[in-house]
């Protein structure tokens, strides 16, 4: 993941710019002879813009689009959330605009260019998109997430959950270079010689990507104890289990292919998987989301949690 908005994920395949706005506001006051004086009255709100290209090869893309025109229409605050898990504030979106690339022959969007525009929101994020996961208090999820017995393992347990998201991270830029690869073999089907070329590196990436959610897989125990208290785990690790077998999959597929095998027993099993591994990945970015959050906990809060005379 390169950053998340709420609960939809961008990865760096996506992102084709990126801009900051950081500005200061000063009241200006004349005065009779010589130029104007200046007196600081604070910061303006940070804006934020982006350009992203949406790609039903690369994740879903209607489901986004959609995702981020409620959000707008809403006007709620979405917790930005940058890499392995760095909060970056909450922000509401001011702009969408957006160009359809092209559609299938139902006009279904499978490809969009997107301009959206962010601003800082300061005030009160308990109504915001995850705000529940980073606000403390007796009625909060952060407050109440560990019974008191647990608070002593809290920083165990956010170091377990910490690695098994960054590990995820890992295996899903893998998968990408896995998707990107496919996309170039999936148009070469007349010309498979030409397609077997691209093999040695797609395996490569499988492997890597079969690394990483095989990590995950293995922190099963680890993550087990927290599953309780934080259900959201248990939902992550279906997924997980289900990709890392989608990726075996794919490799087996893949490893069967030869010169004189038919397209059909090599490459079709293994796109199949592949879509079932996208669609896996998207339906796990809600509980990743949830999980990041969660990891972000500050120290201060740390302490909060433990003075909380509301907690069960």
């Amino acid at each position: 993941m390169y950053f998340m908005l709420g609960n939809i994920a961008f990865e760096p395949v996506n992102l084709t710019d990126f801009n900051e706005t950081h500005s200061a506001d000063f009241a200006e006051h004349a005065v009779l002879k010589g130029k104007p004086k200046l007196q600081a009255m604070g910061e303006k709100l940070t804006d934020l813009s982006f350009a992203i290209r949406l790609h039903h090869k690369i994740g879903g893309v209607e489901s986004r689009y959609q995702s981020l025109l409620s959000a707008k229409a809403k006007q709620e605050a979405l917790a930005l959330i940058w890499g392995a898990g760095k909060y970056k504030g909450n922000y509401v979106i001011t702009d969408i605009s957006s160009t359809t690339l092209f559609t299938d022959a139902k006009g279904n969007a499978l490809a969009r260019e997107m301009n959206i525009s962010l601003r800082e929101f300061v005030g009160n994020g308990q109504n915001s998109l995850l705000g529940a996961a980073l606000n403390v208090g007796g009625k909060s999820l952060l407050g109440s997430i560990l019974p008191q017995g647990l608070v002593n393992t809290l920083s165990t347990v956010k170091r377990a959950v910490s690695r098994a998201v960054e590990i995820y991270q890992q295996g899903k830029r893998a998968v990408d270079e896995v998707r990107n690869t496919v996309a170039v073999i999936r148009q070469l089907a007349s010309e498979p010689a030409s397609a077997l070329a691209y093999l040695p590196s797609t395996l490569a990436n499988l492997d890597s990507a079969l690394g990483s959610f095989g990590d995950v897989v293995g922190m099963q125990s680890a993550l087990a104890g927290v599953r309780d208290f934080l259900p959201v785990v248990s939902e992550f690790s279906r997924d997980v289990s289900a990709v890392y077998d989608d990726l075996q999959i794919m490799k087996q597929s893949f490893s069967r292919a030869s010169a004189d095998s038919e397209w059909n027993n090599w490459f079709t099993p293994a796109d199949n998987a592949l879509a079932e591994i996208n669609e896996r990945l998207d339906n796990s970015a809600n509980s990743v989301a949830k999980m990041t959050a969660w990891i972000v906990l500050r120290e201060d809060e740390n302490v909060e949690i433990l003075n909380d005379t509301n907690r069960t």
